[in-house]
């Protein structure tokens, strides 16, 4: 909306409330073999029942854009001084924007989220082997910083176009690649998940970085079919990533078995704001024709970021015994959440299928095939072994840390690892016609096909022990995993008389399939937004999202049901993780 005669201020306002309601319990299973010792624990913390509200969300976003053009032309102010260098400055302007988050869940909802007194459950926040109970008031405060209210100066640049040249400074968000969804060139900015995961849409989780982002026309190539060819660069210096601060301990979408713990101190070593850490790459696109298809857009990119799951290192001392120095005093271990970069490497394409092959497969538009090539040098990578200090720090056959790196007075690590991988994304979108089902308006159908290799993954095999597990354990198995709990089991396998219990990791495929959809359509000359969403994970887990949406300017709302299915939990894109958090959504959105 302008607020000036001549339109060159833009003030632009969103704001909506959502409430989202569980629909089913959510997981618990704890099993004793005897009082005071478990042998399996599985739970989502904290403990809700269907009914409950998992989520109270309020959000707004205020932006104010200024086009400085005729100021400057006028030379006003300092602007002169830029007007005397002769610079070819076709265009310049700034953008501000305002963004605050609210969840009431933790003020007005259930007593699991508004409350601590699950926190101090000891069945469910068990003490240390040792003794010590888990420090529920840290816990409880660092949630309510995270996830209860959050004020941001969110975006700030300035931007100038010098003909062929374009240049934006400042605090931004820059999107490359041809994904939705998921991302694969598109990791340049981290994601936010605190306040409710990938339910939120990607747009709303998307947390902008100080860059510096330069753009150059290039236009037709000489000598080649080349046209409307650019390059793009960024650079940027910034310490935002992922995991810090994460989803804390006591969120409704937090990963299962994330309690407070007396037993394991995590500590979140984000990268630093200096040169040598800074992330930054280039992008080259260009139009050209193919054979059969008038034109396809092509892309090429290659960049260095940090990607959102962390690289994570585990420490202990004198294993199974407590540290007795530094930080993680009094734990039986000390987990490192750290930041290694890497390095991206990626193509694009994108083009239209001509009519006259569309009509062949009885398609009424021209369909949109997209499809993208990335390969991950150097992402953060885990296993069993690396993380379990049951396998790498416990003494055998005197050696104080068989199966890790020794630092000496006891101090035993698993080490960090990190891999490579190749992801692969193939899209199609298209309107269709179906005169049947709605004889006014088309139905929108996007798809996506999601394809990533762990190059030199770690084969799932189970893990030797020198005592035999107990009759109903399952054994303990190494290979790929996420730095994620999926059930925590009774130490006896390994002889020992303590009651520190083994994390069994959730395991990580080393080829991971997935394909995502989307319907939609509109009736009521665009008023009643009908659309289902589906996402389906080949390990066995599936997320279906109908939804409808009516639009009555300056209003919009929403209702939408998230069903999350998964028969096992396991890594991929981790839809298996919220498989207890089916819930219903209500929306009143407004829109300046």
């Amino acid at each position: 909306m302008a607020i000036d005669e001549g339109g060159e201020i833009q003030l632009g306002a969103r704001a909506y409330t959502a409430a989202r309601v569980g629909t089913q319990d959510t997981d618990i299973r704890i099993v004793e073999q005897a009082p005071g010792r478990i042998t399996e624990r599985s739970l989502t913390f904290p403990v809700s029942a269907a009914g409950h509200l998992r989520q109270s969300r309020a959000f707004v976003e205020a932006t104010w854009s200024h086009n400085l053009t005729r100021l400057l032309k006028e030379g006003f102010g300092p602007l002169a001084l830029l007007r005397e260098t002769g610079l070819p400055v076709r265009k310049l302007g700034y953008f501000l924007s305002y963004r605050g988050e609210y969840d009431g869940v933790y003020d007005y909802g259930p007593a699991e989220y508004r409350t601590h007194f699950q926190f101090d459950n000891q069945r469910l926040a068990p003490p240390s082997p040792f003794g010590p109970l888990p420090n529920t008031a840290y816990y409880r405060q660092r949630l309510r910083n995270i996830a209860s209210v959050r004020n941001r100066l969110f975006q700030a640049y300035i931007e100038a176009d010098f003909e062929d040249l374009y240049l934006r400074f400042g605090r931004q968000i820059l999107a490359w690649g041809e994904t939705d969804v998921f991302r694969l060139l598109d990791n340049i900015n981290p994601l936010d998940n605190s306040f409710g995961g990938f339910l939120v849409p990607l747009d709303e989780r998307r947390v902008p970085i100080d860059m510096l982002r330069v753009s150059y026309n290039v236009g037709e190539i000489p000598f080649t079919p080349f046209y409307e060819a650019y390059i793009e660069g960024f650079g940027a210096i910034d310490n935002a990533v992922g995991f810090d601060p994460g989803i804390p301990t006591g969120s409704p979408w937090a990963p299962p078995n994330t309690i407070p713990s007396a037993s394991q101190l995590n500590v979140i070593d984000g990268p630093p704001r200096t040169i040598s850490a800074m992330r930054g790459g280039f992008q080259f696109k260009f139009i050209s024709p193919m054979p059969g298809v008038e034109q396809t857009t092509f892309g090429f990119a290659h960049y260095y970021t940090y990607l959102d799951n962390p690289g994570v290192e585990v420490f202990t001392e004198n294993f199974p015994f407590p540290i007795t120095s530094g930080q993680a005093t009094g734990f039986v271990a000390r987990a490192n959440q750290t930041a290694p970069k890497v390095q991206i490497t990626g193509a694009t394409a994108a083009a239209a299928i001509p009519p006259e092959w569309a009509r062949k497969i009885f398609l009424s538009s021209e369909p949109i095939v997209r499809t993208e090539l990335a390969y991950f040098h150097n992402e953060p990578r885990w296993s069993q072994a690396q993380l379990d200090p049951f396998i790498f720090a416990l003494p055998a056959n005197g050696q104080a840390c068989p199966r890790g790196v020794e630092y000496g007075n006891g101090v035993c690590s698993g080490g960090r690892r990190t891999g490579d991988s190749w992801n692969f994304m193939l899209g199609f979108d298209t309107n269709q016609a179906v005169r049947w089902l709605n004889p006014d308006a088309s139905f929108f159908i996007s798809s996506q096909f999601f394809y990533k290799h762990l190059r030199g993954g770690i084969p799932r095999r189970p893990v030797v022990t020198p005592a035999a597990p107990l009759a109903g354990q399952p054994p303990i198995f190494e290979g790929e995993v996420l730095p994620v709990t999926g059930v925590t089991w009774s130490p006896d396998r390994w002889g020992l008389a303590t009651a520190a219990a083994e994390p069994d990791l959730v395991h990580n495929p080393v080829d991971q399939y997935l394909n995502t959809l989307l319907i939609a359509t509109s009736y009521y000359g665009g008023r009643v937004t009908p659309s289902v969403g589906l996402l389906y994970d080949w390990g066995g887990a599936i997320t279906v999202q109908p939804a409808v949406t009516y639009l009555q300017d300056p209003f919009r709302f929403v209702f939408s049901y998230s069903y999350i299915y998964a028969g096992h939990l396991f890594g991929s894109q981790g839809i298996s993780l919220l498989r207890d958090r089916d819930n219903v959504l209500f929306q009143v959105e407004y829109s300046l």
